[in-house]
């Protein structure tokens, strides 16, 4: 446990949150799944996509000890990491690739020349940046579609930087059982590189029966603290979570 850690633990004791200026932008990801654990939620399956070397994977099994989790990252050099948690763990797999949009078998990717990048994206057209990466894909329905039932109350986890709209399309099957969305979203088009932003995301997970639940992050960028990115939480309208509306 880092400094940062130790100190929001004694924070929380207190009943205080610490987090960094301003006020409106924060890291409660760790809190935000704890609520949904005290508002009952249980996954059996937790699918992680964008695993890297599995920071999410050690978070969330912490806060739900009995789920299985699939963690899904392309870059070879996160693999013995990944492959030490699951061994050390069980009920853990690691599957080596990208998730996709239907009928693409690889995909190309920039890492920005580091052998592991926490940021490493799917080459879009119109993208200046070169590829340093290739790697399979597949989707998310052809790998679990047939696994997972909603008895499962699974939670899907996107951060694949971008290309989060073709691996919902790869996932038609999938999200029809799915309980729980957390994904990454951008708030403006960043760079303007052509990429779908919150709105165009949140409208995709509706068409699917999902509504806006929770945000577990916010974050800005540092010239002028303007809103950047996000994790928003999805839940389907029809889970128990959605279920409670009252005003207290």
């Amino acid at each position: 446990m880092g400094v940062r850690d130790i100190v929001r633990s004694l924070a929380a004791r207190a009943g205080l949150i610490v987090h960094r200026w301003p006020g409106n932008r924060f890291d409660a990801m760790h809190d935000a799944l704890t609520l949904l654990r005290q508002a009952g939620y249980r996954p059996a399956i937790v699918i992680d996509c964008g695993a890297n070397r599995g920071q999410f994977a050690g978070l969330v099994t912490g806060i739900f000890p009995d789920t299985t989790i699939h963690m899904i990252e392309p870059q070879a050099a996160c693999w013995p990491a990944l492959d030490e948690y699951a061994r050390a763990r069980g009920k853990a797999h690691v599957h080596r690739g990208v998730v996709t949009e239907p009928g693409v078998a690889r995909v190309r990717m920039h890492r920005g020349g580091d052998e592991v990048s926490t940021g490493a994206f799917v080459i879009h057209a119109g993208d200046a940046e070169g590829a340093d990466l290739e790697a399979d894909a597949t989707t998310l329905d052809a790998l679990f579609g047939a696994k997972v039932g909603r008895g499962d109350r699974a939670l899907l986890k996107l951060d694949i930087e971008g290309h989060e709209p073709e691996a919902l399309r790869g996932a038609v099957r999938l999200l029809q059982n799915v309980e729980v969305v957390l994904t990454e979203v951008q708030f403006f088009d960043i760079n303007r590189r052509g990429l779908q932003c919150f709105s165009d995301i949140a409208a995709v997970l509706a068409s699917h029966g999902f509504e806006l639940y929770d945000f577990a992050t916010l974050g800005a960028r540092r010239r002028d603290n303007r809103l950047r990115l996000g994790d928003p939480i999805f839940v389907r309208r029809d889970s128990p979570l959605a279920a409670d509306v009252a005003w207290e």
